[in-house]
């Protein structure tokens, strides 16, 4: 049977109980504002009775209470809910991200606006139409170099702009995309390796009956911090570890962070973020074939078969010209007209020796390299592979193809490479267009298996890559190649006019051969200027044009100062077809990019502004299970206390009943 002491018993555990039960409401009162934080509950249980027998039941024996015990404090979370919000927070940033950029795109570019590039445009072309209506004006030349210059800097500026914006590994400004990407990986290894120190403390803290709540929030918290930098696909086992992967990457096992690297190739390409400190081939063969991710986010793996490489179109005179400083008529070409590339030349072949008859081909702007080797012959060599580069030639009034007899050294070719059941052709053996958000590397014939599984699929990081490798690497292609074809094609119209020196044969645009062979035009705009001859002499600009007097006559006969059908010409290149196949004219081509940018950035605005509506409510959902409502707790508050009290009292009454048994009985 119980003692007399039983009562004490019973009260010191309720108060016992209730002061728990008070502490863990003061816990959540102390919380209410702290971020991550999860409403917790003190879980009351009635303590193990204690069994007795009575005469009135002899058999089985009978229970009492012995009072209450606090035997967990569980906090209020929804895992389902939880990854919801870890999914969605890196979709949100994701675009978040990249619409911020995109508006920052948008401002450097400034359409519509004043003094845009479309407003210089227009300003260059009128400058060749005015000088057109009076050819030897001085003003008007000086007019035109001027607004052409203004141009250039236009051309210049937003170009500079957008690299600033990108960076690159080897110059990476404060704010730059690239110093971001940096920035972010550091971010990203500094909360994995946090989770794996929270691993480690939850393992320690943690038994089958303990469970370390504060810990689990802080954890959640970096998780779901981590998420809003990179996609993270978590999962908790048995012990309740939680491991971390980022794509085909283990980012956080157990107590250990395995880091991401920002790795470069060379010191001028785009940094790429891998799982090891080594550039990846992403290939078991990359002698054959390699690649390198920029902005994807499908996983594939496939094997690609390269059959045959891009090369370069090069030819030879089959004859020798010695000397090369004689006159090209004493190897029996005549003065006139011939083609390369489907562009006039006009060579006086009294006045022209091989080497200013290389140096003319040369400084075209046809992606020809032309020179004399060592034995004496002319070679021409495409500066760019593939079939589209193909060196065509013909006679025209002159006979200096037939003369040169060229012949073929290499073939031009295009790359033959097949994946996936499909076989593909490409002019380069660097292709970007076969695979979304993938860069292939030919090297040479055979196969290779591709490992294509991004690592960074959203998030801040994804969005930072995807504007960094697709949006401003596409507005630096289109910008580079309307420069480019509108320096190219003033030129091949430049050199068959006149200037006010009656000579012939000038680029109004310097020269330009390309760096890189896959691309005609890559980095043009940083090379862009008027010719020096032009800047030093502004009555060297052609405007006037030349013609056949009469039918015997194999060069033309100069127009005279008055003429202007050359300026007249170069004007209207403005409403030409260059680009797109042929469909679009620079003001098109130009609107198309402004279009895909605004479009662009329109797309990220909007999927921003559906994840944040899903956001708000998965984070109103959440906050009705784990916030915590400060009415909700000073009410349990008063009820604790009430309870507090009230097993004070029973301590107090069965402390009088022993009061009066002990001391009274005596």
């Amino acid at each position: 049977m119980t003692g007399s002491f039983f009562g004490l018993q019973i009260g010191k555990s309720g108060i016992f109980t209730q002061r728990k039960a008070m502490d863990v409401t003061s816990h959540n009162i102390a919380n209410a504002n702290t971020e991550g934080y999860s409403r917790q509950r003190a879980v009351i249980q009635a303590a193990r009775p204690y069994m007795i027998t009575s005469l009135n039941a002899p058999v089985s024996a009978q229970q009492i209470g012995t009072g209450s015990s606090v035997v967990k404090i569980e906090q209020f979370r929804d895992e389902f809910i939880d990854a919801k919000i870890t999914k969605e927070t890196s979709t949100l940033n994701l675009n978040t991200t990249a619409d911020d950029l995109l508006k920052q795109i948008e401002a450097i570019i400034n359409e519509p606006g004043t003094a845009t590039l479309r407003d210089q445009l227009d300003k260059y072309w009128s400058a060749w139409e005015t000088l057109s209506t009076d050819a030897s004006n001085t003003a008007l030349r000086r007019n035109l170099v001027e607004e052409t210059e203004t141009l250039i800097e236009s051309f210049k500026e937003i170009d500079y702009q957008m690299r600033y914006l990108k960076g690159t590994p080897g110059y990476c400004a404060q704010g730059s995309i690239e110093n971001q990407v940096q920035d972010t990986v550091t971010e990203i290894n500094n909360l994995a390796n946090l989770i794996a120190s929270l691993n480690e403390q939850i393992g320690r803290s943690e038994t089958n009956v303990n469970v370390a709540n504060d810990l689990r929030d802080q954890r959640q918290l970096a998780l779901e911090d981590l998420a809003r930098l990179v996609n993270v696909d978590s999962f908790y086992n048995e012990a309740g570890v939680l491991t971390v992967n980022v794509g085909a990457h283990t980012l956080v096992q157990d107590n250990v962070a395995k880091e991401l690297f920002v790795t470069v190739k060379n010191g001028e390409s785009a940094s790429s973020v891998t799982s090891s400190p080594n550039y990846p081939e992403l290939s078991d063969n990359p002698e054959v074939a390699s690649a390198s991710l920029q902005y994807t986010g499908e996983n594939r793996n496939i094997t690609l078969t390269v059959s045959q490489l891009a090369q370069a179109h090069e030819q030879y005179s089959y004859l020798t010209f010695h000397p090369l400083n004689g006159p090209l008529s004493d190897f029996g070409i005549t003065s006139g007209s011939f083609e390369i590339n489907g562009r006039e030349f006009f060579v006086d072949a009294e006045n022209t020796d091989m080497q200013g008859l290389a140096k003319m081909i040369d400084e075209a702007n046809l992606n020809i390299h032309a020179f004399i080797n060592e034995s004496g012959q002319l070679e021409l060599e495409s500066t760019h592979t593939g079939k589209e580069y193909e060196i065509t030639s013909a006679d025209g009034t002159s006979n200096i193809i037939t003369v040169l007899n060229l012949q073929t050294n290499k073939v031009a070719q295009d790359a033959r490479f097949n994946f996936g059941g499909q076989e593909y052709y490409s002019s380069k053996n660097v292709v970007t267009d076969a695979l979304d958000g993938v860069s292939l590397y030919l090297k040479k014939a055979g196969v290779a298996n591709l490992d294509l599984r991004p690592i960074v699929t959203s998030g801040t990081l994804k969005g930072l890559l995807e504007v960094r490798d697709g949006t401003i690497d596409t507005i630096l292609h289109d910008l580079n190649k309307l420069a480019y074809t509108l320096a190219t094609e003033t030129n091949q119209i430049h050199r068959v006019g006149y200037g006010l020196d009656e000579v012939t044969g000038r680029n109004y645009f310097s020269p330009f051969t390309s760096a890189d062979p896959d691309n005609a035009f890559k980095d043009y705009i940083q090379s862009m200027s008027v010719s020096d001859e032009i800047k030093t002499n502004i009555e060297k600009i052609a405007a006037a044009g030349g013609t056949i007097e009469h039918p015997t006559d194999r060069l033309r006969t100069y127009n005279g100062d008055g003429d202007g059908s050359v300026a007249i010409r170069i004007a209207q290149l403005k409403f030409e077809s260059f680009f797109n196949e042929g469909q679009s004219n620079f003001n098109d081509f130009y609107n198309e990019m402004i279009t895909k940018v605004a479009t662009t950035s329109e797309r990220y605005g909007r999927e921003a502004d559906y994840s944040e509506s899903l956001m708000t409510q998965l984070d109103a959902k959440r906050a009705e299970l784990s916030g915590v409502s400060l009415d909700e707790e000073l009410a349990n508050l008063i009820k604790f206390q009430h309870a507090y009290n009230a097993a004070a009292k029973v301590i107090t009454t069965v402390d009088e009943m022993l009061d009066k048994i002990i001391n009274g009985m005596i």
